[in-house]
């Protein structure tokens, strides 16, 4: 079950909050792979189940606090911003305006553990901007302690050709953020 914690948002019910559908049929496939837990395993999550949703991916682990490797990257996502961080530490993308509060929220949602819905604006040198919708889920490792995080993006505001080939001068501005409980399901 998950329920959204920022009271007073028009987010869809506590159980169902409001999503591009990309985002939600991560989120449905998620709940799917719970197996009674809070948050499924990392190896509960099998690409060939998902292969539509695959091109908006990003699976980061948690190495350190400051330090979030991209361990897999959609190609619609590379496309988007520009660069494959496969490999890389996914804080160096960001601005170091930004960077602290990214770095905060992607390490709540392992330490609670919780989802984020966050919906940010990346800035294109042609001066177009793009509005993308971010949802991120944690994995627990073989141990069932929270080291990953499975995101799936969705343009709510889809680029044109030209446009998608620039490199963003802004990679994620916040516009809008907020945290889901999550619990886990309930037996029958």
């Amino acid at each position: 079950m998950i329920s959204d914690d920022v009271p007073g948002t028009d987010s869809g019910s506590p159980n169902q909050p409001a999503l591009h559908p990309t985002n939600r049929a991560l989120l449905d496939y998620w709940y799917s792979k719970q197996n009674g837990c809070v948050a499924p395993r990392e190896a509960s999550i099998d690409p060939t189940e998902i292969q539509s949703l695959l091109p908006d991916l990003i699976i980061y682990e948690r190495i350190e606090p400051d330090h979030f490797q991209v361990r897999v990257v959609g190609r619609r996502v590379v496309s988007r911003i520009g660069v494959d961080p496969t490999g890389g530490n996914i804080f160096e993308l960001f601005s170091e305006r930004f960077k602290s509060g990214v770095m905060a929220a992607m390490n709540r949602i392992l330490d609670e553990p919780c989802a984020q819905v966050t919906t940010v604006r990346d800035r294109f040198p042609s001066g177009r901007k793009g509005l993308v919708e971010v949802l991120r889920l944690p994995l627990t490792d073989e141990g069932g302690r929270p080291r990953y995080i499975i995101s799936s993006t969705a343009e709510l505001q889809p680029l044109d050709d030209e446009t998608s080939r620039e490199m963003p001068e802004l990679i994620a501005e916040p516009v809008a953020n907020r945290f889901l409980a999550l619990e886990a399901p309930q037996s029958a």
